[in-house]
């Protein structure tokens, strides 16, 4: 048995972009790059899609006003419906109403968990996706691991458990603390992280946990269960990631880089290399194959 899906983030469309806000991002080209995001990812046949959050440009920072908020949810809405194959998203803190702080126009259109949905999209695989803005996005960007979150991925692990699934947590910021930039180490982490570890290190059927937000590539393992950061689409570099797990608990990441040339060269020539590296990742940030112990003790049967 293998498993093969997306994971794709911080798409950050906008509608009408007069300019580009800061590097790596291309917001003046965002039709573009949402209609390659859309064809390419059907192009790699995933039985699944998940996105990790921020598909507009709402919120703080980007100065969209209410009509073209409506605007850009009715044009992502619309680009998605093609996806061939289920889709699936948690919210970022720019898919909000800037003015408001609400996500209602997003959710009419494209479902958003309200807490943590926990979703059958494999056999013996299970996502939980998480909204962590229970406060106004624009006042905690990061978002907040809560005590109500703690206690329902705690009881999704114990029933995935009990059923024999592996469990994806999915949640929109980074979630372990004192990793790289070393000088803002904890820039772009959820409040809450060090709760959140440690519920996670506490349920074995809880294999890994993907995240986005710092637009970094960067793939961790943390004791037994594997951290997933994915840079983001509308920046150098530009791109996404198809995953493969195997029934020996083997993951495999593989990135793919959307075929838009001229708009990926404009991006990294806004930044210095060392900066466009770290977007980047090292190889085994982008492509690797890692060995996931819990995956394998519940699909092997061995635990």
């Amino acid at each position: 048995m293998t498993i093969r899906f997306v994971f794709a983030t911080d798409s950050h469309y906008h509608p009408r972009a007069e300019k580009d806000f800061g590097p790596p991002k291309m917001l003046t080209r965002g039709r573009e790059v949402l209609e390659a995001m859309v064809e390419e990812i059907n192009a790699s046949r995933p039985e699944f899609i998940v996105h990790g959050g921020d598909l507009l440009c709402g919120g703080s920072a980007f100065e969209l006003p209410w009509e073209l908020y409506l605007q850009s949810v009715d044009d992502v809405a619309a680009a998605f419906e093609r996806f061939r194959a289920p889709f699936y998203c948690v919210p970022g803190n720019h898919d909000c109403d800037a003015g408001t702080g609400t996500f209602a126009p997003l959710a009419e259109q494209i479902h958003l968990p309200e807490l943590l949905d926990v979703v059958d999209v494999a056999p013996r695989l299970r996502l939980a996706l998480a909204n962590i803005y229970q406060a106004n996005p624009m006042e905690v960007g990061s978002g907040e691991w809560t005590e109500d979150l703690d206690t329902a991925l705690a009881e999704a692990g114990r029933q995935a458990l009990a059923d024999g699934c592996a469990v994806i947590l999915v949640v929109h910021p980074w979630v372990l603390p004192g990793f790289a930039p070393p000088e803002s180490p904890n820039q772009g982490l959820v409040k809450g992280a060090e709760r959140l570890i440690e519920t996670v290190s506490n349920q074995p059927a809880v294999v890994a946990v993907f995240t986005g937000h710092r637009h970094i590539n960067r793939i961790r393992m943390y004791r037994d269960f594997l951290i997933v950061d994915t840079a983001c689409l509308i920046g150098f570099p530009m791109g996404f990631r198809e995953i493969r797990l195997g029934e020996d608990g083997l993951l495999t990441a593989i990135w793919h880089q959307l075929d838009l040339p001229e708009v990926l060269e404009a991006s990294r020539q806004r930044s210095i290399p060392e900066i466009n590296d770290r977007w980047q990742g090292e190889p085994h940030d982008r492509e690797t194959e890692v060995l996931l112990p819990r995956l394998r003790a519940l699909w092997s049967g061995g635990g």
